[in-house]
């Protein structure tokens, strides 16, 4: 009895001493200041959620939900994942070069896309179903590049371990974005001033963002001195060349079979049932953005270091996906459980139905929060050609879903659930990939040494 004792105290003087190195080197504080802001933004996003929507309606919704549908396939390859790399440089010199080369790759690929919907979005609005997203799409070219711009942004503070700056602009940003929203629907609530109170998000974010950085740049040297020639423009293309080859790609890829739904929804089965859709994924991905997105963040430059030096990655990973999955289980299981009547209590009983919409999105989603550690190890790990392969499968999966759904099935409920399903099956996957792949290198590295 006495040496079970003395080990069991041996065992909680060892988690102690895990959590004080963890403490020490910063991961876990840095952790817990972005969940700080993160969780207050969505506070603020929560609170003003069941107002907007009470405002603006299921059509609104809808209309918003295909310009945002199309909003996420362009701003995620807006730089080309450019700002990606920035944490991986090995000298600020280099980082700020990688800055510079992702804002003009974001201006130039805006300007190109605001000469393309000038001459052809109308006509292709039309032809594939999402009319009402034809008047507004002028606008995605603007939302594009503040996109990419709020990206490289967030990419130098992270690197710059600032992450108690982004968690409190992510706060301020909130409070300033949901008011003109609800400043908006109360003056004249339609889907044009919904739409066009949701795109100026980004412009806000990124410019509290880039007024912070200038802020903290007057006080604080960096570790070295920039040289203009230092590095040119080919010169960062050849370095970090799979990111626009296999990131970028892959991203993009992914955003389309994510947002294929909403535009999928709105043209086979209206407005207000992409609008449900809308909400549903809103509403579900707080989570992921809360505590998912922030523990990514974290542990991306986390990672790159770590390899960089040598050391070993997969007990880190799994101990990541592990945390994430018990966090999980609350949030997503209560909205499984009880989705309809917590959507009809929320957001009040027009919203009902996209509470059943939210049941089967609320597995998917879960099984993209647990993932988020592992998405962002593909850089990392050099395997972003795999990446960007199980990218391309996943969509064909996707795709048939949604068919199976609207031809076959033949009902909204139908679609969400068979695209649910496989987004479960999708992100399964990509985690059993990831860890295979970071034990393998593991044991690359202990046999060399």
């Amino acid at each position: 009895m006495k040496a079970s004792t003395e080990h069991s105290g041996s065992n909680w003087k060892q988690r102690i001493d895990v959590i004080r190195n963890e403490l020490r080197n910063g991961a876990l504080r840095n952790i817990v200041a972005v969940i700080t802001g993160t969780a207050g933004a969505q506070a603020l996003t929560m609170v003003f959620m069941p107002i907007v929507a009470r405002l603006y309606g299921p059509e609104s919704y809808g209309v918003l939900g295909v310009f945002m549908g199309l909003v996420m396939m362009v701003v995620p390859i807006a730089a080309l994942t450019f700002p990606m790399a920035i944490a991986l440089a090995r000298k600020d010199a280099e980082a700020l070069a990688l800055c510079r080369l992702s804002l003009w790759v974001a201006a130039a690929l805006s300007f190109g896309s605001a000469v393309v919907l000038s001459i052809f979005g109308t006509p292709l609005a039309n032809r594939i179903g999402v009319e009402e997203a034809a008047p507004y799409l002028m606008l995605l070219p603007v939302v594009m590049f503040f996109g990419g711009a709020l990206e490289t942004a967030q990419q130098w503070l992270f690197r710059k371990q600032l992450f108690h700056v982004t968690a409190k602009i992510a706060v301020m940003h909130s409070l300033t974005h949901n008011l003109v929203r609800c400043a908006g629907g109360l003056i004249y609530a339609s889907p044009a001033v919904l739409v066009t109170t949701t795109a100026i998000g980004s412009f806000l974010h990124g410019s509290m963002l880039f007024a912070a950085i200038r802020r903290w740049s007057t006080d604080r040297k960096l570790e070295e001195e920039p040289k203009p020639s230092a590095w040119t423009a080919a010169e960062l293309v050849r370095t970090y060349k799979q990111f626009p080859l296999f990131r970028a790609p892959q991203m993009f890829i992914n955003a389309i079979s994510q947002n294929l739904p909403t535009l999928m929804l709105a043209a086979y089965f209206g407005a207000a049932a992409a609008g449900y859709f809308a909400l549903c994924r809103q509403t579900l991905s707080m989570p992921t953005h809360l505590v998912g997105k922030s523990v990514a963040d974290v542990y991306y430059p986390k990672l790159t270091r770590a390899i960089q030096q040598h050391d070993r990655i997969t007990g880190m990973l799994i101990r990541a996906v592990a945390g994430l999955a018990v966090v999980g289980l609350i949030p997503f299981g209560m909205v499984f459980c009880f989705g309809p009547w917590l959507f009809s209590v929320v957001f009040g009983a027009a919203w009902e139905e996209a509470g059943e919409f939210a049941r089967w999105l609320a597995l998917a989603e879960y099984a993209i929060f647990i993932s988020r550690p592992c998405t962002v190890a593909f850089p990392a790990l050099s395997i972003q050609g795999l990446g960007l392969a199980i990218e391309i499968a996943s969509t064909g999966l996707r795709i048939v879903a949604l068919l199976i759904g609207a031809l076959i099935l033949g009902t909204t409920l139908g679609t969400i659930t068979v695209f649910a399903f496989a987004n479960v099956i999708i992100y399964v996957v990509v985690i059993g990939v990831v860890l295979l792949k970071a034990y393998s290198r593991d044991h690359h590295e202990c046999r060399k040494t």
